[in-house]
């Protein structure tokens, strides 16, 4: 595998190897540098975009900077592991020996940590100021990167004042001579030896951090922590204060309701022991809306007193925002919620780990890691003490964590459903409304999120009553359009779980919705998109590991009737007419051939479908043909299951069939007629 490395302290260089890899173009070096500034971070697309156009944008804009990805990408090795897709934008995930902004951060931390007594310390000193060619991304700095760019030339003069101060008391000032004459270069003026005022470095090693000591251990002092080794970073020392933790978790919303079995269940977990002591990680995973971070933190608030060193709480913004959370970033929120002061948190990554490492040895922490995208997102954050618990929520299954206890979190059934709506209302439902809440708990297909937004319509009186509500469901175009409140959508939360998947599985995440089958299978995902089984039967599980699609039964799989309606709104904006069409034309003709007579062979691995699934099929295939000019397949294909229809469905559900039929067929008349009439309108002017 090649070794691939990013160097931005000075004109961009990107190198395979030992060759430079030729990036021609400004606004592609510009992109570049900026995602190089930030290794690790996440940068939104509209950030690169501002970054390489200054005034008047493009419309193709978004495309070109595709583009430049795809170009960096091909011309590296690794180019999917190292430049990877984020939710609204791309991320360089570089180890630091393969960035020097990272390499030179790690050897400055080491450097304003000592005193530069050492060879060992000069060495470290003179390494991180040798890994500058200039300014950083000279000739290329991207707009939106000024406040970055200037933080690390403070930083480099910082450490070149206390450089030349430690070669000058030992010396050795005359090995300078290559730094000052960088220096000279970036700060834009000479910088003789010994000339430059020294300032004030911290001595970490004199700073306290209010860490309470776990009970039954010595106060560990940084020299005797394990955690520093290989890091470079002398950790601060902890010592003790008042045994209360720090008490950071959101507030337990009291209008909770139902989820009883599930916060028993994990309670019972972190808690009971059993042979080998309690489980200390617990992951949720579900799809958006389904209450997931209110499950968490309802559990937590309930296990608080078995961790008095303190109970965490960081969200790593997976879904829920443009930017995902780094590593580094939320080891920032979780060292300053311990009470570290910003100026002694290490600026690099392993500088940071060092010292969540050193504080949390032995500790009893209970930490609430919210809205995680990546196992790599989260695995460094937990801590090594097995007295520690972590309980972490995410969208997709995290079954890679080791050790971890996975519960996967549905939506509710009815009854709960109706318990969860009442608490949220503030009162009990009187027997005579009991069944318009059903009918509203089935307009919100069962879906936590959706009910309460539909609470807080009831609460501030949107609507007179419950009725009122349902009959404004019932006749909207589109239940998000009623259900929107200021702050909180419910269409941006559904569509943030597709949004962010990568460009080619989303297109076809996108298509799946356009099945008329709710059970999706994977010969039917096969024959719609064109693609081998295999191929489907991969794509179907990726999209069950992000709670995109529900499995049922083996082979087989539904998408949520609320997510499914976010999908088709997406596909009216993305995906082409004649796309769509296509793929309608193919589901329906694969639903014919395999499903046309009972005990026939079918090619689908799904057993013969219930009149309830040829119902819906028939139905959403009508409106699909009816708007896709497809009317002749759908004639087609009710010819082919008419055995099916008299064998499943009774009377009254037939005849829904057979009236839809003869719409359709009626359609194609008039278009076809229309049609004639056209061609014999125009046929005088082809003559003439």
């Amino acid at each position: 595998m090649s070794f691939i490395r990013f160097d931005i302290l000075g004109p961009l260089q990107v190198r395979c190897d030992d060759t430079l890899i030729q990036l021609t173009g400004h606004k592609y070096r510009t992109v570049v540098s900026y995602l190089a500034l930030q290794p690790e971070y996440s940068v939104a697309m509209e950030d690169l975009i501002r970054a390489a156009w200054a005034e008047k944008r493009p419309s193709s804009a978004r495309h070109q900077v595709r583009k430049m990805i795809s170009a960096l990408r091909l011309s590296l090795d690794q180019g999917w592991d190292l430049v990877a897709t984020s939710q609204d934008g791309y991320m360089l995930k570089l180890p630091p020996k393969q960035s020097d902004v990272s390499e030179f951060c790690r050897l400055y931390d080491q450097a304003m940590s000592s005193s530069l007594t050492s060879d060992e310390d000069l060495s470290a000193a003179y390494s991180a100021l040798a890994l500058w060619r200039g300014r950083p991304c000279e000739g290329s700095e991207p707009r939106g990167q000024e406040r970055r760019i200037s933080e690390l030339v403070e930083q480099h003069g910082v450490l070149l004042n206390k450089t030349v101060q430690g070669f000058g008391d030992r010396g050795r000032s005359d090995e300078l001579a290559s730094i000052l004459h960088v220096a000279s270069k970036i700060h834009g003026q000479p910088v003789p030896a010994r000339t430059v005022p020294v300032p004030v470095a911290l001595d970490l090693t004199d700073l306290a951090i209010s860490a309470p000591a776990a009970p039954g251990t010595a106060v560990r002092r940084a020299g005797d922590a394990h955690a520093g080794e290989g890091s470079g970073l002398a950790a601060p020392p902890a010592r003790a204060v008042s045994r209360i933790g720090p008490r950071c978790l959101p507030r337990d919303l009291r209008d909770f309701g139902g989820r009883v079995q599930v916060i028993d269940e994990l309670q019972k977990r972190l808690t009971e022991e059993g042979a080998s002591g309690p489980q200390s990680v617990a992951t949720i995973h579900g799809m958006g809306g389904v209450g997931k971070t209110a499950v968490a933190v309802r559990l937590a608030h309930r296990l608080a007193p078995h961790y008095p060193d303190g109970q965490l709480f960081v969200s790593l913004d997976g879904f829920s925002s443009a930017s995902t959370a780094s590593v580094s970033n939320a080891l920032g929120v979780l060292l300053r919620q311990k009470g570290i002061p910003d100026e002694v948190i290490s600026s690099s990554e392993e500088g940071r780990l060092a010292q969540w490492r050193t504080i949390t040895a032995g500790q009893k922490l209970l930490i609430v890691f919210d809205d995680v995208r990546t196992i790599e997102q989260v695995e460094p954050l937990i801590p090594s003490s097995h007295e520690s618990a972590c309980i972490i929520t995410s969208r997709i299954i995290l079954n890679g964590i080791d050790g971890a206890h996975h519960i996967s979190l549905e939506v509710p059934d009815e009854d709960e459903c109706l318990e969860m709506l009442g608490r949220m209302v503030g009162r009990r439902f009187e027997d005579e409304e009991v069944e318009d809440v059903r009918a509203l708990i089935h307009q919100c297909a069962n879906l936590p999120l959706a009910l309460r937004l539909a609470a807080a319509r009831i609460s501030t009186r949107d609507f007179l009553d419950l009725r009122e509500l349902i009959d404004r469901l019932s006749s909207s175009a589109s239940i998000f359009s009623e259900l929107e409140v200021p702050g909180r959508s419910l269409v941006g939360r559904l569509m943030t779980s597709f949004t962010c998947l990568e460009a080619f599985d989303h297109d076809r995440y996108l298509r799946l919705s356009l099945l008329p089958c709710p059970d999706i299978d994977e010969t039917s995902v096969a024959a719609a998109l064109g693609v081998s089984t295999d191929w489907a039967r991969r794509a179907c599980r990726r999209f069950a590991d992000r709670a995109l699609l529900q499995r049922t039964r083996c082979g087989t799989y539904r998408m949520h009737p609320l997510l499914l309606h976010a999908a088709q709104l997406e596909v009216q904006k993305t995906i082409p007419f004649s796309e769509q069409r296509r793929v309608v034309r193919a589901a329906l003709h694969h639903y014919k051939a395999s499903n046309g007579l009972v005990g026939a062979r079918r090619f689908s691995p799904s057993p013969s479908p219930d009149g309830h699934v040829v119902l819906r099929t028939l139905v959403q295939s009508a409106s699909l043909a009816a708007r896709l000019d497809l009317q002749q397949d759908f004639v087609d294909l009710c010819g082919a299951w008419e055995e099916l229809v008299t064998l499943l469905l009774d009377t009254p559900q037939q005849k829904v069939v057979w009236q839809l039929l003869r719409a359709a067929s009626q359609q194609q008349t008039a278009d076809q007629e229309e049609h004639q009439r056209q061609e014999r309108d125009l046929l005088p002017e082809a003559l003439a």
